[in-house]
């Protein structure tokens, strides 16, 4: 019997399912319980996990919305100049302005208009500066894709024109003896030229009644000194330091009510300026910012703004101070009646292309400066 009872005991043991609750299914309870560990511990580690990918998830997406304001896509202007503080409101645009509406600049250093005229034609630039004339009259006429949107500078030929003091004092007394003697100009076929011409008729002479050489303005202070030249269209410094040495002096007063001449004027790609049309407005609003930081309040002999002209032209600033400062209106209104003028010397000494004159409308597209000014107001 008792035999018999432990024999039924064991398979009991190993089978029964029901057990009290401080007893029953220990042996159940240790195999499962390391799965359940595992299990809980998994479910935690999923759980403390997913906010960190959600964290990493977030970060990520911050940075891709702050990617557009980073330097490498800020739209890129390219600017061509020629080292002349005539040049001083593209320096001031692209050095101060520019930057200011989050627009990034390269500036080009070129020798001459004619070269900045065929890299912002071809696409190498974007806009830039250079001096009225043929060259830009052609540029128009030929449907290049140049048009020509604000002006530079303006001046006035009696702060261009320059005789050897030497010659003026004895044998050259009036602009009526420079007939047949030698007169220098940087470039023909420029404002430059334009503006000795109406030196010259103040007295009955014409261009063909002097000898035209060209030179750099820089060599004209020597050639005057040796009397290579009596006379030259200089452009600031080089009048102003002529005169402190002694070598020149600008004999004709400036009449009363004058109008400056428009000598230079900035143009841009027409193509580019289609296909970037808030870009390019942004630009002819930092271009107006920068012709009224000069037009207004002395600008032209403001420190700040003289320490730019220093940076772009290597000239020495006690120089700029001193000289005589150019013309830019506030509104970059320009005198457009000068154009045909212009354009009829350029057609009588054989450089235009074309036969009928370009209406003043056809050269210069003033709708840009005309929605900066009224975004800015008029001054």
């Amino acid at each position: 019997m008792a035999a018999r009872s432990s024999r039924g005991v064991r398979p009991a043991a190993r089978r029964s399912p029901a057990r009290s609750p401080g007893s029953s299914g220990l042996s159940v309870s240790r195999q499962s319980l390391p799965r359940t560990r595992r299990n809980t511990r998994r479910r935690r580690m999923s759980l403390t996990r997913k906010p960190r990918v959600w964290l990493a998830t977030i970060v990520l997406a911050s940075l891709a919305a702050a990617t557009p304001g980073s330097p490498q896509t800020k739209p890129v202007v390219k600017v061509g100049y020629i080292p002349s503080d005539s040049f001083a409101a593209l320096y001031i645009m692209a050095d101060r302005h520019l930057p200011a509406a989050n627009i990034a600049v390269e500036t080009v250093k070129l020798a001459g208009g004619p070269e900045i005229l065929s890299q912002v034609a071809t696409g190498q630039l974007n806009m830039g500066g250079t001096g009225m004339g043929a060259a830009g009259f052609n540029a128009v006429a030929s449907s290049l894709p140049v048009e020509f949107v604000a002006p530079l500078h303006s001046g006035y030929v009696e702060d261009y024109f320059t005789v050897r003091r030497a010659s003026w004092e004895k044998g050259i007394k009036r602009i009526g003896d420079l007939k047949g003697k030698p007169v220098a100009l940087n470039v023909r076929g420029a404002a430059v030229e334009w503006m000795l011409d109406q030196a010259l008729k103040r007295d009955g002479l014409a261009l063909k009644d002097v000898q035209v050489k060209t030179m750099p303005f820089p060599d004209m202070v020597p050639a005057l000194e040796t009397g290579a030249v009596e006379a030259a269209i200089l452009t600031e410094p080089f009048p102003t330091l002529a005169e402190e040495r002694g070598i020149a002096l600008r004999p004709l007063p400036r009449p009363a009510g004058a109008k400056a001449t428009p000598i230079t004027a900035i143009f841009w790609n027409k193509d580019w300026a289609a296909k970037n049309p808030d870009l390019a407005h942004k630009v002819m609003v930092a271009y107006l910012k920068a012709a009224r930081d000069l037009a207004l309040d002395n600008g032209w002999k403001q420190e700040r703004n003289i320490d730019l002209m220093v940076k772009y032209t290597g000239a020495k600033a006690d120089v700029i101070r001193r000289a005589r400062a150019h013309v830019l209106d506030p509104n970059l209104d320009m005198d457009m009646a000068v154009l045909d003028s212009m354009q009829r010397l350029s057609a009588e000494q054989g450089y235009l292309k074309y036969k009928d004159l370009l209406p003043p409308t056809r050269i210069f597209n003033f709708a840009h400066r005309d929605r900066a000014v009224a975004e800015l107001g008029k001054k």
